[in-house]
């Protein structure tokens, strides 16, 4: 079997480049019998996706187009089959990306509703191409992979998707994300200069993720706890910047490397953001042994499950106080959050994919395709 799959989105550091990357690798581990065209465009970081592209053993398939001029040709316009760059296949998967047409059929994975749930959230140009890529995912993919209940629902109930057109497949943790030696936590904590009392906090510097609202519930933790720093790492996004704060480290991106053993070593892994479609982020933390406190609202409910403290992120005393629970029940938490994080893998993810892929081939094969 040829399967086309879509890595355009795996090179920029973020939750989707962490599905992309591990659910490949895994599909291509389980199954070398099969190729797997790995396509993507990009001008400027091309070299990068090639190298990607090869490290992931499959065969590449990547084109001098930059991402702009993909959503024009694909989400507007439509038109230039990804076949005429890949040759035939016998399925094609999208992701978050752009939307190429195709005689083939196709499986896209949809990982979040953002632009229509909370708009003014996002930007006008992510907004708009959101939009037109999704009307061709509903027109077109045969059977959408939603990673969590919260996006099914959501699909079903703002975007009118039959629920028999959607798989809920959960995303896995990596095997690097364990709980890690105490000298390498010590080692990280020195280079981000956190001391041995420190809140941990991971996502793209936006609005949605709600960081002001964090820090200001940092504030009335550290009056419990004096010497408690709050770390808050990731990308910058858009928005109103964040004003420095005394105690609070904002490191931007932090390697993949380090992450392992700054969830290990933190007091409590704290996620307040608004939405979110799956929460891999506190997955990981979990895996390494965090205790969590999340936002109770979407997804992260399915994800934490009964591990972690639960808080309303529209309130900075709720914030508070779920940091504070976590803090206190630390011991517990811990060995909760494990047993938690060990109910979602990769291989797991890879296996319930291809089963997809299978079951959509076969209703081509007897004529039956879901409209």
């Amino acid at each position: 079997m040829k399967i086309a799959i879509d890595i355009s989105q795996a090179i920029y550091g973020t939750g989707v480049s962490v599905y992309t990357k591990d659910l490949v690798a895994n599909l291509i581990k389980l199954h070398p019998e099969d190729e797997f065209i790995l396509f993507g465009g990009s001008l400027r970081r091309r070299q990068e996706l090639l190298a990607l592209a090869k490290r992931l053993r499959g065969t590449p398939k990547i084109f001098p187009l930059p991402p702009t001029l993909m959503d024009f040709l694909w989400n507007s316009l439509h038109i230039l089959p990804i076949e005429k760059f890949t040759g035939p296949v016998d399925l094609v998967h999208t992701s978050d990306w752009s939307e190429p047409p195709s005689k083939y059929p196709k499986v896209t994975t949809v990982h979040d509703l953002i632009p229509f749930k909370y708009p003014q959230t996002t930007t006008d140009s992510i907004r708009h191409a959101h939009k037109k890529k999704l009307a061709w995912v509903i027109r077109e993919s045969q059977k959408i992979i939603a990673v969590s209940e919260s996006t099914k629902k959501d699909l079903m109930s703002i975007l009118r998707v039959p629920e028999s057109k959607i798989v809920v497949i959960p995303e896995g943790v990596e095997d690097r994300n364990t709980p890690q030696p105490l000298e390498i936590q010590e080692m990280v904590q020195r280079k981000y200069h956190t001391g041995d009392e420190y809140l941990f906090s991971l996502s793209t510097l936006e609005p949605r993720k709600n960081q002001a609202a964090l820090i200001e519930a940092y504030k009335i933790v550290h009056k419990s706890y004096p010497n408690l720093k709050l770390v808050i790492s990731g990308k910058t996004g858009w928005g109103d910047k964040l004003e420095p704060t005394p105690g609070v480290i904002m490191p931007g991106y932090v390697p993949y490397s380090d992450l392992p053993a700054l969830y290990s070593g933190c007091l409590a892994f704290v996620f307040p953001s608004f939405y979110e479609g799956f929460g891999l982020a506190p997955l990981q933390a979990m895996a390494c042994g965090a205790a969590v406190a999340v936002a109770d609202v979407s997804s992260l409910p399915e994800v934490v499950g009964d591990a972690g403290v639960y808080f309303d992120p529209e309130s900075v005393e709720s914030i508070a106080a779920g940091i504070i629970e976590a803090i206190q029940n630390r011991s517990v938490l811990r060995k909760k959050s494990l047993l938690q994080a060990s109910k979602f893998t990769w291989k797991k993810a890879a296996e319930e994919t291809y089963k997809v892929y299978l079951d959509v081939l076969s209703d081509q094969s007897t004529g039956k395709v879901e409209k």
